[in-house]
């Protein structure tokens, strides 16, 4: 009976640390090269609002005149909820302009950090991203970013808890 209850508490840690490793992993922003800031523009082909992470699927034209299927993970639904974020917030067809952290391998899949809409209002960022671009603009982002691109991004990290990041201070 001990040996049992030995196994099979065994078998229950195990599975514990291999849940807790890949949550770990799951979380880990390791996959993106948070040094360079890339910028698309394209087309919004789908904007799941779903957990664990925001999923926002997008059409990029190349220079080439080939088109390009991005996918953008953003924050938990409860994180741009609290930012402002609705279902609605983002549709099919929308033309946007998106900032954010590359893949490291080269995939054509990125952490976002600013989307700005065609008609130029900017969308919320959580408080998460939030950090995320406070740390990028002060290591790298006056070397890497246009004066006006820089301050809209200072602006940005500003406006956190106003749910308006085109509110001007």
């Amino acid at each position: 009976m001990r040996n049992k209850l030995g196994a099979m508490s065994a078998i229950g840690v195990g599975l514990l640390m291999a849940a807790a490793g890949s949550l770990w992993a799951h979380h880990s922003d390791a996959v993106y090269d948070m040094t360079q800031m890339t910028i698309l523009k394209g087309v919004v082909t789908e904007h799941q609002f779903i957990n664990p992470h925001q999923i926002i699927k997008l059409k990029v034209k190349e220079t080439n005149g080939r088109v390009t299927p991005w996918i953008l993970v953003g924050a938990a639904v409860s994180a741009n909820r609290a930012a402002g974020w609705t279902r609605d917030t983002l549709k099919t067809g929308e033309e946007v302009t998106v900032y954010g952290f590359p893949y490291r391998d080269g995939k054509p899949n990125m952490t976002w950090m600013r989307i700005v809409k065609a008609d130029g209002k900017l969308l919320p960022i959580s408080g998460a991203k939030n950090d995320k671009l406070a740390r990028y603009l002060g290591t790298y982002g006056k070397e890497q970013l246009s004066p006006e691109d820089y301050e809209v991004f200072k602006r940005s990290v500003l406006y956190v808890g106003t749910s308006d990041p085109n509110q001007v201070r």
